[in-house]
C-alpha cells in the first residue's frame, strides 16, 4: 500500500511552503502511475479489504493500493485527472472539519510564518522577538530554537515536530501569537477539497475513508474525544453520500492498542497507520496496516520509486 499526501506542479511548490516529504510533482506522479500499471495488480483498499476476508489472496500476484492523506485539494486539481485516465483506483482519507472549508492544518501554517519571516531582514531584534514566543510555548525547549535562529538555522520541521506533543489549543495559541508579532495576515485560500469535488471523485473510481474531523493527534486526546472524532467523521462521510470505504487512517499515523480498540469498536473494519511496510495474505494487524511514503526527494526517477517500492519486499499490498 502507497501512501502520498500532496501532488504539485513545480511552480506550485516554488511557490508554498511545503515540507519535502509532504508532495510529489505531477509529471512524477504520472510516472509512478503509469509504472504501477505495468508492474502490479492495483486493487481498491475495498478490494484489498474482501481478498483478506475471504482468503482469495493469490500469492503469486503483485498487489498494490494508493491512498492519500488529508484531502488537499492539489488531489483534485493533479491526482484525480491521472488516476482516471489510467483507470487506477484510489483512496483518500478526509479529515472531515476542513473539507470545503479555507482552514489550513498548523503544521503549515507555522511552515508559511517562518517562510516569510526567513524572507526578511532578520535582526537581532526580530530574532529576541520569536524567542520570547518559543520559550512562553515550548518552555526550555524553546532556548535551543532562539540559537538556532540566531546562527541562520532553519527551524521549521523541528518546531513543528516539537509542537506534535503539545494540546491543539496551545498550538493555535503559539500560531496566533507568532502571526500576531510578526504582523502577518495568514492566507485564506482553499487547500483541502469540498464536497463537490468529493462527490465528483466518487464516481470516478476514487474512494474515502475517515482521517478524522479535527486532525488532532489522537494520542494527545481524551478517550471520550477519540471515540467522537471517529464517530462523527464516518457519519459525515456516510451521510454526505460519497464512495465510502470503512477504513480510518490516523492522524500523524500516531495510535496504541487501546485506540486500535475504539476503531474497531465504533465499525472500522481496519486502520492504516504511517510505518513503513507491505502487508500479505494475513495483514499483522487490520488496525494498524503498514504503508510505504512516497515523496518527490526520494522517488523523483523510475529507479528510485521501484527501489522505493520493492526493497521493503518481492511484492506490495
Amino acid at each position: 500500500m502507497l501512501m502520498y499526501h500532496r501532488v504539485l506542479t513545480r511552480e506550485e511548490v516554488s511557490l508554498q511552503s511545503v515540507q519535502p516529504g509532504m508532495y510529489v510533482l505531477d509529471n512524477v506522479f504520472a510516472q509512478h502511475m503509469s509504472f504501477l500499471k505495468k508492474n502490479f495488480t492495483l486493487l481498491s483498499l475495498r478490494q484489498l479489504l474482501d481478498l483478506w476476508q475471504s482468503g482469495t489472496w493469490n500469492t503469486r500476484a503483485r498487489y498494490c493500493v494508493v491512498t492519500f492523506d488529508d484531502g488537499w485539494l492539489d488531489n483534485y486539481r493533479h491526482a484525480y485527472p491521472v488516476l482516471k485516465k489510467c483507470g487506477i483506483p484510489a483512496t483518500i482519507f478526509l479529515p472531515t472539519d476542513y473539507v470545503g472549508s479555507d482552514q489550513w492544518f498548523w503544521p503549515d501554517q507555522l511552515a508559511f510564518l517562518f517562510n516569510v519571516f526567513a524572507g526578511r531582514k532578520v535582526t537581532p531584534e526580530a530574532v529576541r522577538e520569536i524567542g520570547q514566543v518559543f520559550t512562553e510555548y515550548l518552555g526550555a525547549q524553546g532556548d535551543s530554537f532562539i540559537e538556532a535562529l540566531e546562527r541562520g538555522e532553519h527551524v521549521t520541521d523541528r518546531i513543528i515536530e516539537q509542537c506534535k506533543h503539545l494540546p491543539i489549543e496551545r498550538i493555535h495559541g503559539l500560531v496566533a501569537t507568532l502571526a500576531a508579532r510578526l504582523e502577518i495576515s495568514m492566507p485564506q485560500e482553499r487547500v483541502i477539497v469540498n464536497w463537490n469535488e468529493v462527490r465528483e471523485m466518487s464516481q470516478g473510481g476514487v474512494s474515502f475513508g475517515s482521517h478524522s474531523c479535527s486532525h488532532r493527534i489522537l494520542t494527545t486526546i481524551t478517550s471520550d474525544d477519540i471515540s467522537a472524532e471517529l464517530a462523527k467523521s464516518r457519519q459525515v462521510l456516510l451521510e454526505q453520500g460519497v464512495n465510502y470505504v470503512p477504513v480510518f487512517c490516523y492522524p500523524n499515523g500516531n495510535s496504541d492498542e487501546r485506540i486500535q480498540r475504539q476503531v474497531q469498536a465504533c465499525g472500522y473494519e481496519a486502520a492504516c497507520s504511517v510505518k513503513m511496510g507491505v502487508e500479505g495474505p494475513v495483514p499483522d494487524n487490520k488496525y494498524a496496516i503498514r504503508r510505504v511514503g512516497i515523496h518527490n526527494d526520494i522517488t523523483s526517477t523510475i529507479p528510485l520509486f521501484s527501489w522505493r517500492v520493492f526493497g521493503p519486499s518481492s511484492g506490495l499490498a
